[in-house]
């Protein structure tokens, strides 16, 4: 590597004088390994730091996933553009108003006292940019409101922001969660843009997994096992799916370009789970065999689709019991354009799913995507002959309609 200027840095306190050349005190010589051992150094400083409590203890968590000692937590999060879908979670959804099975309404909650005051205050400063969380511990004993309100402010230590937020914790199913809605506007006028990558996926998930540990302990071995049994049955992308990309080969034996990718069953986790997949359509067993299975080409891709977009699982077996057509995520890269008839219309509720969408199929193709959307889209874009892109900085799917359905066809048209 070249010679690199260093900044002043509380971490960069050891440099060798002999490194440093004359007259030129603030250069000094940087090998390849030194600077990767660095960087790991301050990674694992920052993220004990990140986990660490209020009181300075942390835990130190060398497994993932269910065999963690860690408690584990559901935190995932919608982003959205449009002021009405602000209003509408902030009256409707968080605080439960319409839904008549609810007899006793949730408790809507902040860092201070809510009342009529504090929700009209927060609808001034309401801004169309807001961010809708689901946050659910495995542990049904972990206080959700206590776990919503120590990660709102372990958030703006992490970031520097002062939120505007409400929380709410629903317990109208079988599991309770928490609801959070944080507006893109902080108290000091700043636009919130910290919610993305590394931050979303990695440390805020890592924070409520700690605090939940914090709340309730670690997990004992019998919760642990518990997992481990539960595991095969995922409906996303696990530790079992890891396993088995490491362990699948290309055979030779094997000519079908719809399942090209092998894998031998290694123990009976494994071979569970192969079961599972065979279940959902991602995976074959090998006629005469019973520990070889092929699997669907880009099946990885599928279970982190379902991960992210819960509606679609019930999609792509829909399709795969009466059509037999495989589903595919729309991607809005490289400018793709898709056209088709939208058979299947799903609507965001919050609890059994996350997901504003259609499924568009053609069928001289043989093809069908789901396509996210933003807005809850209208009834009548059922049955309609659709041209999907994606356009806009944010390369959003967009939907232009071609042709209504014949009920709907002397109807205006749709936005």
């Amino acid at each position: 590597m070249g010679r690199r200027k260093i900044k002043e840095s509380a971490f960069l306190f050891a440099t060798d004088p002999t490194d440093i050349r004359e007259g030129r005190s603030e250069y000094f010589k940087i090998r390849k390994k030194d600077d990767m051992r660095e960087g790991r150094r301050l990674w694992h400083i920052f993220e004990s730091l990140l986990s660490s409590s209020d009181d300075g203890d942390f835990y130190v968590n060398s497994k993932r996933g269910c065999f963690s000692r860690q408690q584990l937590c559901v935190a995932k999060m919608r982003i959205g553009f449009f002021k009405g879908t602000h209003m509408e979670f902030l009256e409707e959804y968080l605080s439960q108003q319409k839904k008549k099975n609810v007899i006793e309404k949730p408790e809507i909650f902040s860092e201070n006292t809510v009342d009529a005051v504090f929700v009209e205050d927060y609808k001034k400063n309401m801004s169309p940019l807001h961010f809708k969380w689901i946050i659910s511990p495995e542990n049904p004993g972990v206080d959700c409101k206590a776990l919503v309100k120590t990660l709102i402010r372990r958030m703006e230590l992490a970031t520097g922001y002062k939120f505007l937020w409400l929380g709410a914790v629903h317990t109208n199913t079988s599991h309770p969660h928490a609801h959070l809605l944080i507006n893109g506007i902080d108290r000091n006028g700043k636009k919130v843009d910290c919610f993305r990558k590394t931050f979303l996926k990695q440390t805020v998930r890592e924070m409520c997994r700690q605090i939940c540990t914090e709340l309730k302990g670690l997990r004992t071995l019998e919760e642990i096992e518990a997992a481990k049994k539960r595991l095969p049955l995922a409906n996303r992308y696990c530790e079992l799916d890891a396993q088995i990309e490491t362990c699948s080969f290309l055979d030779r034996k094997n000519q079908d370009k719809d399942f090209p990718i092998t894998v031998r069953s290694q123990d009976g986790a494994m071979f569970s789970r192969l079961c599972h997949l065979e279940e959902l359509g991602l995976a074959r067993r090998r006629r005469g065999s019973r520990e070889l299975y092929d699997l669907q080409k880009g099946w990885a891709g599928k279970l982190h689709t379902v991960g992210r977009h819960s509606s679609f699982l019930k999609a792509w077996k829909e399709l795969l019991s009466s059509k037999r057509i495989s589903l595919e995520l729309f991607d809005t890269k490289g400018g793709k354009q898709i056209e088709g008839k939208v058979t299947k219309v799903f609507r965001m509720n919050y609890e059994e799913s996350w997901d504003n969408a259609v499924v568009v199929e053609n069928e001289a193709m043989k093809k069908a995507w789901f396509v996210p959307l933003y807005r809850e889209p209208d009834a009548r874009i059922l049955g309609a002959d659709v041209i999907c892109s994606a356009s806009g900085k944010r390369m959003l799917p967009t939907l232009k309609v071609t042709r209504l359905a014949k009920e709907f066809e002397k109807m205006p048209s749709l936005n």
